[in-house]
């Protein structure tokens, strides 16, 4: 038989159980070869489905099939078998993670790898398990001190919450930069993006790290500040001796990995769903698509992703599907609905779609609503949820279908690789396995995906910002030469050249000269501390937006000059909370911006702006501006790291706003401290999440859902702390 008349067959089960022999014989036939076993465990998955329906010893058959390719969790653990395979059973049993897990054979045989002292660089599909990998890895205590490098905040929420579940009584895990080790003897888990484990200076003696999606470490654009900061994390951590497990998809090689590292790499196509993609090849711009859309989420009653190119692009195909299939009012999120309607525009889209049953997930969406979302997806309050590349970071979710509304991203057709990594994300084992994908446009060109890791590969074209931070010993003569000129031909001191390393040098050269002028006539501009004052703000947001920013970000949040920024921060600093500062925002919005236009820049300038890029200038300002009058005009200079480190908790309490990655908004969180008085850390606000009495607080049901849920996953430090309190 061929393979698409087996798979028609075994998709329709009356065709199945008709052809069960020539079937059975066939994947047989293949399992037992080891070049075709992807395609036996392809058509195994296949068959699972059905296994209720199959008697006369063809379930005993499959179940053995499911072990001959190496699927041990869909094996059937309670039959009886022989010795031989009672071995095998333990030999995939997880230890150490609490319920009953089974590793299949590829999750195995990196275990081994990593728990023999080896360095592993595994690429393989997302519905792979990966992750089980490292909880196992921890569970064995070998590792004294891990990191695991992830790249957003809401993955460190994210994996901290699985974590938790399988290890939190054995672990301490630290998430945030103000949280210390408690010290207490437990092995120490740190998850962390890259620019919070470049910030610590605790992490030299780590014995072990995960890079979660390694192909974020392949510089692609040479100016990509995060993927240059993932490599310097990366060199660090490994030339301290620390193990290493890189984890990603559909990744063919990995160059620049020095082989003193003696790592081994694992490219795989194993996984545990099978996947139908189906394309209907309709044009970009018409309204085929949205028709098409409409009808496939009216006939699919599992849950289905729908992958949008931008925010803007996922608002107006939430829009297009509860307008055209005139869906009701859902009664499931309506608790979520009223809560949103107290706090942002009603007519914020995000709202509207979620009002008929819609989720959307997107970079502009809070990050705990971004949490409620998935979380209602997987709880089946919500079937359909509307996301952009943000669903692509790892954000698990439950879903049987995805469909590919664009075929790009933002404007960027793309590639094979990212195209893979969104259809991985139909399917999931033991529960969807076949994992259906729509693509409405045509298919995309197949490639491989090569990574090349700059640190081994220096040339000309590697950024001065990742060499200027790499110790002597690993720098090639060339990277030596160009470090060495730039020196040379700068009037700022090397260290703070290193210091601004992600500043490109001709921009550092001319806020020197900047500086210089702007002293020699105003220096009361400059010379501040704290905060500072109406025309100081506005000196340094004119010095930010000319030499910094070139209006290259500021621009996408609708600031064209210095004035704009310094007035838009004044807002933000004068605004009582989030609600006022977004209503002053939409007051003011261009003509042409609709409602949630503005609504997610507000959004979008207080997350992408504010709490990351404005810190990080102004810092590097402060930095230029000591040395210019330090060293030049021999006078005494100002210090803006007060008010970067405001600007970095968007002008809150850093301990209020940090209750934000655990999922709190700072309107809930708000309530706390009107019961529980200020929250000055992190940790701080975990012991009181964990012993508040939920009943004292005038409280939304939403509200109570979110904190309860927050509660669920709290780190044993929250409660550790609590005891010691007590006591």
């Amino acid at each position: 038989m061929e393979l698409d008349d087996i798979r028609e067959r075994i998709a329709n089960p009356n065709k199945m159980l008709e052809a069960r022999l020539p079937i059975f014989r066939e994947v047989t036939r293949l399992a037992n070869r080891e070049q075709t076993s992807a395609i036996a465990r392809d058509l195994i998955i296949r068959l699972l489905p059905h296994k209720a329906l199959l008697t006369d010893g063809y379930d005993d058959l499959l179940d053995a099939l499911v072990r001959e390719v190496g699927l041990y969790p869909y094996a059937d653990q309670e039959k009886n078998v022989g010795l031989e395979e009672q071995m095998l059973f333990e030999a995939h049993r997880v230890q150490g993670v609490g319920q009953e897990r089974f590793f299949h054979s590829l999750q195995l045989a990196v275990f081994q790898e990593i728990v023999n002292g080896r360095n592993v660089v595994l690429s393989a599909p997302t519905s792979v398990g990966k992750s089980l990998v490292i909880d196992a890895v921890l569970a064995t205590r070998q590792h004294k001190k891990a990191v695991i490098i992830v790249p957003t905040i809401a993955l460190i929420d994210e994996t901290r919450r699985r974590i938790t579940a399988t290890l939190g009584g054995t672990h301490d895990i630290i998430t945030h930069p103000s949280q210390e080790s408690l010290g207490d003897g437990k092995p120490t888990v740190y998850i962390l993006t890259q620019e919070r484990a470049l910030g610590r200076n605790d992490l030299g003696d780590a014995d072990f790290f995960v890079i979660d999606e390694f192909y974020k470490l392949d510089l692609r654009d040479g100016r990509d500040e995060r993927a240059i900061d993932l490599n310097i994390c990366f060199h660090r951590l490994a030339q301290n001796g620390a193990q290493f497990y890189l984890i990603g998809p559909n990744i063919s090689n990995v160059k620049g990995l020095a082989s003193s590292y003696k790592h081994v790499f694992i490219p795989s196509d194993f996984s545990t769903v099978a996947l139908d993609v189906e394309y209907f090849n309709l044009k970009q711009k018409g309204e085929e698509r949205n028709a098409k859309l409409v009808e496939l989420c009216g006939s699919l009653t599992s849950p289905t992703l729908v992958y949008c190119q931008s925010p803007r692009s996922a608002r107006d195909a939430a829009r297009t599907l509860y307008e055209t299939s005139k869906l009701p009012i859902s009664e499931a999120t309506k608790d979520a609905v009223d809560w949103l309607e107290l706090y942002f525009p009603p007519e914020w889209e995000v709202i509207q779609a979620l009002k008929h049953g819609i989720g959307i997930h997107h970079g502009n969406v809070p990050r705990a609503i971004q949490q409620y979302m998935v979380r209602a997806f997987e709880q089946g309050r919500i079937k359909i949820l509307v996301c952009t590349s943000t669903i692509i970071e790892g954000v698990n979710t439950v879903a049987e279908n995805v469909i590919i509304f664009d075929r790009r991203t933002n404007t960027t057709t793309i590639d094979d690789f990212t195209f893979r990594n969104i259809a991985g994300r139909a399917g999931r084992m033991n529960r969807y396995f076949i994992g259906k994908v729509f693509v409405l446009e045509e298919a995309v060109a197949e490639g491989d995906h090569v990574v090349n890791l700059p640190v081994g590969q220096q040339d000309e074209s590697t950024p001065l910002s990742l060499i200027l931070d790499l110790p002597t010993g690993s720098l090639t003569e060339l990277s030596k030469e160009r470090i060495t000129t730039v020196f040379e031909e700068s009037k700022l001191s090397e260290a703070t050249i290193r210091q601004n390393r992600y500043i490109p040098i001709e921009d550092q050269n001319a806020l020197f000269d900047a500086v210089s002028a702007l002293y020699d006539v105003h220096p009361e501009h400059l010379q501040w501390k704290g905060i500072p004052k109406s025309a100081q703000l506005l000196a340094v947001c004119n010095l930010i937006y000319a030499h910094l920013d070139h209006g290259g970000s500021l621009r996408r949040h609708k600031i064209f000059a210095g004035d704009q920024l310094q007035a838009v921060l004044t807002s933000l600093i004068a605004a009582d909370d989030f609600k006022e500062f977004i209503a002053q925002r939409v007051a003011t919005k261009f003509m042409d911006d609709t409602i949630s236009d503005a609504v997610e820049q507000a959004l979008s300038f207080l997350r992408n702006y504010v709490g990351y890029k404005f810190g990080r200038q102004l810092m590097a300002l402060s930095r230029i501006q000591a040395d210019v009058l330090l060293r030049y005009k021999k006078a005494a200079p100002g210090d803006y790291s007060m008010f970067a480190a405001h600007a970095d908790s968007l002008f809150m309490p850093a301990g209020l706003f940090a209750l934000d990655e655990y999922g709190v908004p700072s309107e809930i969180a708000r309530k706390i401290i009107i019961d529980s008085g200020a929250i000055e850390s992190v940790d701080q606000g975990l012991r009181i999440l964990a012993g508040i009495d939920l009943g004292r607080l005038q409280l939304q049901p939403f509200e109570r859902e979110i904190l309860e849920s927050v509660r669920q996953s709290l780190p044993l430090r929250a409660f550790a702390k609590l005891e010691e309190d007590r006591s």
